[in-house]
């Protein structure tokens, strides 16, 4: 049997890589590519370490968690040791469900396949399982796809809905500073882009606008004259339907940048619009807006 170690080496490259990006996007994390890059590259070679006289010493379960701790810190780096540690055991936890779930499917549908040095080989080729090559090409993806959602529903299950978040919006060079609760039975999305909406009530957050775009959005008239110049082209029309109502129209802005805090951290928010509503949100006044459930799910940390 020949075994190339370069293509079973690249094999394991790219199941590493994507394992750090998966870790990294279930995280929310915002890592350079680069240390995605040279973590990967430094997991993969534990591969060709398996084929030299230190193979013994390397399967000890010692130095496998030893090697581990290198691979998450090359990259996510150390800010603090809390932050170290939940990307080390999180970092296990993807190996384990995505690595778990293509390991299972790998075996159902192939025939032929060894593991030489607990890495992906065949008797035929050695050039590692082609049923391997394929999960790195389609398998992986939908790994990753159905890993991400399952874990964002988890994480909506989990989510404080009494929480408010001080939430920043700039949009048409303007910022506006509002008080967001995050709505469990807000499912409304642009039914084009499918980008999720947060709700703002314009009465309570009508003073940081322009007063003709306050009008604008109250009045039956849908005219641009009084709309001003940094507004035009950013506004969409969206319908929408509430119980025991027929259909009406909200209109939506759309942001340059969405900002949530959360415990004293900020998180950007992509892919979102902004809906003006005149009905009010709060019979309290406790909060502005109401942020939609995928917001919270998607938003990427800034700092």
């Amino acid at each position: 049997m020949h075994i190339y170690l370069d293509i079973i080496w690249l094999l394991n490259f790219l199941i590493d890589l994507m394992l750090l990006i998966l870790t990294a996007t279930v995280l929310k994390r915002k890592v350079s590519k680069l240390r995605l890059f040279f973590g990967a590259l430094f997991a993969s070679i534990y591969v060709l370490i398996l084929f030299t006289p230190m193979e013994s010493l390397a399967v000890n379960p010692l130095i496998k968690v030893c090697y581990s701790l290198v691979i998450v810190y090359l990259a996510f780096g150390f800010q603090r040791l809390k932050h170290f540690l939940q990307a080390w055991f999180m970092f296990y936890f993807v190996n384990f469900a995505a690595g778990g779930g293509l390991l299972g499917l790998h075996f159902f549908l192939q025939a032929d396949t060894a593991f030489v040095k607990g890495t992906f080989a065949t008797y035929t080729s050695g050039l590692g399982s082609p049923v391997s090559w394929l999960f790195v090409v389609l398998g992986f993806p939908i790994v990753y796809f159905y890993s991400k959602q399952r874990l964002e529903a988890v994480e909506t299950e989990k989510m404080k809905y009494e929480e408010i978040y001080p939430v920043t919006v700039k949009a048409a060079g303007m910022t506006f500073h509002l008080k967001g609760f995050v709505d469990s039975g807000n499912r409304l999305e642009d039914p084009v882009t499918k980008r999720p909406v947060m709700i703002i009530d314009m009465n309570e957050a009508g003073d940081q606008f322009p007063a003709s775009v306050v009008r604008f959005v109250s009045k039956s008239d849908l005219t641009y004259e009084e709309l001003p110049e940094p507004f035009e082209g950013k506004l969409t029309l969206l319908p929408y339907r509430t119980v025991g109502e027929t259909q009406h129209f909200m209109w939506a802005v759309k942001p340059d940048n969405v900002t949530v805090y959360e415990r004293g951290r900020s998180y950007n928010v992509k892919h979102v619009l902004i809906g003006m509503s005149n009905t009010r949100l709060s019979d309290r006044q406790d909060f502005n807006c109401l942020l939609h459930p995928k917001m919270m799910q998607k938003k990427k940390l800034t700092s």
